[in-house]
């Protein structure tokens, strides 16, 4: 399939989150060491920012402090005067800050680590299909990486992040590793992930052209499933076991996706379309208050345009 280039601008800051989830460590620790030690994560064609999304969390070791700093993100809170809730404040100024969100003076490029519980492996989560530098990015992480990543695409379901502030957004999810621990598998491989997005936009600042590619592996979020619940609204079942820890499954109509605390098995009946689903981010501990047992989704590859910076940048 024969693809054009995007000529796109250069990058002249990237600012990489950590602590957007005060409880989720990998990305906490690795922005309080590479403040220490900055040379890991200097590139010489652009800034890099480190910052604590939400510093309040991370003293606690919280998800958050009133409300998910990575859901407040939204036209009406950023615009809201005076809110009493942390993480509400919080988004305002980072959105003073970096932003403001969908502005020409927003910063260019925002990697926001995450971990999760779930045994999801690596995923990059990206918002905006169209967005040909994240694909491209997505496609250097694949090629060069030596491990699976998936992506995780939710343009479909968007949920108002912390990076959406930044002209080109990008989530980096690791699991499994429980909230409030560090593990050296998953917080390594999170660190060669970002050495990797640097190294990316060092080569496209410095005028590499990266020629129409496929991306694969992405997983598009298309419909919440929430645990079995009773007349009192309280769970009813638990994650079966067939299906725990097999994040990004087929899931096929007849299978066991619950158990009840009777014992009963709960079976997926399938969907009307026939669209062939798989399943992400199962039994994740911070969802449960979110009504959330899994994601469903498809599972799909995309031919990218080429990338190269835009004619009218002057290289650094």
């Amino acid at each position: 399939m024969s693809l054009e280039y995007s000529s796109v601008d250069s990058v002249k800051k990237v600012l990489v989150y950590g602590g957007t989830h005060g409880n989720e460590l990998s990305g906490v620790y690795l922005i309080k060491h590479w403040k220490k030690h900055p040379v890991f994560i200097k590139r010489s064609s652009f800034e890099t920012i480190l910052d604590e999304a939400n510093p309040a969390a991370v003293k606690l070791c919280k998800r958050y402090v009133d409300t998910d700093l990575n859901r407040c993100f939204t036209d009406q809170i950023l615009s809201e005067s005076n809110p009493s809730e942390y993480e509400k404040q919080r988004a305002q100024q980072l959105n003073a800050q970096y932003g403001p969100k969908k502005s020409p003076s927003a910063i260019d490029f925002i990697i926001d680590l995450h971990n999760t519980t779930a045994n999801n492996g690596l995923s990059l989560v990206v918002e905006d299909s169209a967005d040909i530098f994240i694909m491209q990015s997505c496609a250097y992480v694949q090629a060069n990486l030596g491990a699976p990543c998936r992506v995780f695409l939710i343009e479909d379901n968007p949920y108002y992040t912390v990076r959406s502030v930044g002209k080109h957004p990008l989530g980096v999810e690791i699991g499994p590793q429980p909230h409030g621990i560090l593990r050296a598998d998953v917080t390594l491989t999170m660190k060669r992930v970002v050495a990797l997005l640097l190294d990316f936009t060092h080569l496209f600042n410095t005028g590499h052209e990266f020629p129409p590619t496929r991306v694969d592996d992405i997983f598009r979020a298309k419909e919440r499933v929430d645990f079995p619940r009773d007349a009192q609204d309280d769970l009813n079942g638990v994650i079966h076991p067939s299906l725990q820890d097999n994040d990004w499954s087929r899931l096929n109509p007849g299978d066991p996706i619950f158990l009840t605390f009777d014992e009963e098995v709960i079976t997926w009946p399938g969907v009307a379309n026939d669209n062939e689903m798989h399943v992400a981010f199962v039994n994740e501990a911070a969802y449960y208050e979110k009504d959330l047992a899994f994601w469903l989704c498809t599972r799909e590859s995309k031919q990218v345009a080429g990338l190269r910076r835009g004619a009218t940048d002057v290289e650094k």
